[in-house]
């Protein structure tokens, strides 16, 4: 049995870790209240783990506010990648994917509001759905950004739809209530659908790789032309979807279960 001083260790190594991801995903500085929101940390803690990683040089205070990685752990994360690719590591992971639906997957993350597409598998028919790498998507309409909401706190869903608020179309987001539909229906079925609501013709399943504290590292999606890639052939792969993210999910530090990420206070008010 672990010792009481080992388990309080442990929590703060992982708290700390939250609050690493949280700083990874974010497109600039975080204040002190905006990571602890994000990486479901009380503010009292984050101020004491930002301290400490700021100590060993992990984190540095940016000159206009706010925190943001220090340029020690950006060479480290350099070095690293010259060593070992992410996308070497987990396409093994998403060939069987590929192998066993015969449509695009991609992968994609969250780079302030919007998904970005960073890595795709090619559909292995003569006709596929055609996209780029480095694209931008809208995170509400999205197979891959559904999927990274919903394993997202309710705190920045719910900062999604205010800024969606006073955005141009496509990225407007005109209600709430539709959006934390997707939210909860995502969470309860542990996998996202597009059903043609990005792109009339192409519909799109996906679900997310969540890393240390359940929060949403990146999403994998398998998309192809609604025709051929009916509901009933997304349902049939969606459990092979939730497996390989859950696989993914334990390699990077996640639990490998596709539950919510909300705050202490549990579920928003959608009101």
């Amino acid at each position: 049995m672990r010792e009481p001083h080992e388990i309080s260790a442990v929590l703060s190594v992982g708290k700390a870790l939250s609050i690493v991801e949280a700083l990874l995903q974010a497109s600039g500085p975080l204040s002190a209240r905006e990571i602890g929101e994000r990486s479901s940390v009380n503010r009292t803690t984050a101020h004491r783990l930002l301290n400490t990683l700021m100590l060993h040089g992990w984190v540095e205070r940016h000159v206009a506010g706010g925190y943001r990685l220090s340029l020690k752990f950006l060479a480290l994360a350099h070095v690293s990648e010259q060593v070992r690719g992410l996308f070497a590591e987990i396409r093994p992971a998403l060939i069987p994917l590929s192998e066993l639906s015969r449509e695009t997957v991609h992968v994609a993350v969250l780079d302030g509001f919007d998904i970005v597409h960073i890595d795709k598998i090619e559909s292995l028919e003569h006709v596929g759905v055609s996209s780029r790498i480095g694209t931008r998507g809208v995170t509400h309409r999205t197979g891959l950004g559904k999927a990274l909401l919903a394993a997202s706190p309710d705190e920045f869903v719910s900062a999604y739809i205010a800024q969606g608020r006073h955005r141009e179309e496509p990225f407007t987001v005109a209600a709430a209530e539709p959006v934390w539909e997707a939210v909860q229906s995502t969470r309860a079925a542990g996998y996202s659908l597009d059903d043609e609501e990005d792109s009339v013709g192409v519909r799109c399943l996906g679900a997310a790789i969540r890393g240390a504290g359940g929060h949403p590292l990146f999403a994998v999606s398998i998309t192809g032309p609604s025709p051929r890639f009916t509901r009933e052939v997304c349902a049939r792969l969606a459990p092979t979807v939730m497996a390989v993210a859950g696989g993914l999910s334990q390699r990077f530090g996640g639990d490998g279960e596709p539950g919510e990420c909300t705050t202490a206070g549990g579920i928003h008010d959608a009101a």
